[in-house]
């Protein structure tokens, strides 16, 4: 694991005050795309799966530099800082309770041997890599980055998902790859074609445990009829995605 981002926003980290876009912790700009530093950068050797965000958003990123702040201040190793601050803030709040009852819908936790898929977040984190398209928190104009319909067509976004997430990929051949969300979806599938995933381990299909999705989420659990849907969201598809990823998470050995 290399530490040089880490050792180079150390001092923000230490001095943090609760505003992830201050100037201190900015990488690279981009037009309207602004990368800052939060850190994220802590690899599970171990890990079996390996859930895809598009990237940290305010919340996820505050939680990680406030943990890894007090984690400095109490004289821990670096990747003990780390590993710290990147569990603290995967998924938190209320995504991580729609996320766990999505991954238990298609039975990630059977393959895994776990009573639930929540036990990644607690007894079982060994098995799990959460991690992000975009490494490192992404915004644009100040707001959280969804994601946009290419984003690998961004010089400064495609340097940011080969150099950090693609790298860290490539060292996990063995693991099962799971993407939220269409925009990271899309990201995951450039990814895979430039070399760095191996297709055969990637599903897609899971939607993102997000409030923005929430009818999608709610479909694919069964929470809402088919019929009262809205023309947001296609039912075909859903079921889909739905049917692939269970009949792919039970042929796995």
């Amino acid at each position: 694991m290399n530490f040089q981002l880490f050792e180079k926003y150390e001092p923000a980290i230490r001095s943090y005050q609760g505003d992830p876009q201050c100037q201190s912790l900015r990488m690279h700009r981009n037009g309207d795309l602004t990368i800052y530093y939060a850190p994220f950068e802590w690899v599970n050797p171990s890990a079996k799966v390996v859930l895809v965000g598009i990237t940290p958003w305010k919340a996820q990123a505050d939680i990680a530099l406030t943990e890894a702040q007090r984690a400095l201040f109490q004289g821990l190793s670096v990747p003990e800082v780390l590993r710290r601050a990147k569990l603290a803030a995967a998924f938190a709040g209320r995504a991580r309770l729609r996320l766990v009852s999505l991954l238990d819908h298609i039975g990630l936790h059977q393959w895994l041997g776990l009573r639930s898929s929540d036990e990644l977040f607690g007894e079982a984190t060994n098995l799990l890599q959460a991690t992000s398209l975009f490494q490192f928190p992404v915004f644009n104009k100040g707001e959280n980055f969804r994601g946009g319909r290419h984003p690998e067509r961004d010089p400064m976004l495609r340097m940011q998902m080969r150099d950090h997430f693609g790298k860290m990929a490539k060292e996990m051949p063995d693991a099962v790859f799971i993407p939220l969300g269409a925009a990271t979806s899309r990201g995951v599938e450039w990814l895979t074609e430039e070399g760095f995933l191996n297709g055969e381990r990637v599903f897609h299909g899971l939607p993102h445990p997000g409030k923005e999705a929430s009818e999608h989420t709610a479909y694919f659990l069964g929470e809402k009829e088919r019929g009262d849907l809205s023309d947001a969201t296609n039912a075909n598809k859903v079921d889909a995605a739905r049917d692939n990823l269970r009949k792919a998470i039970a042929a796995l050995r």
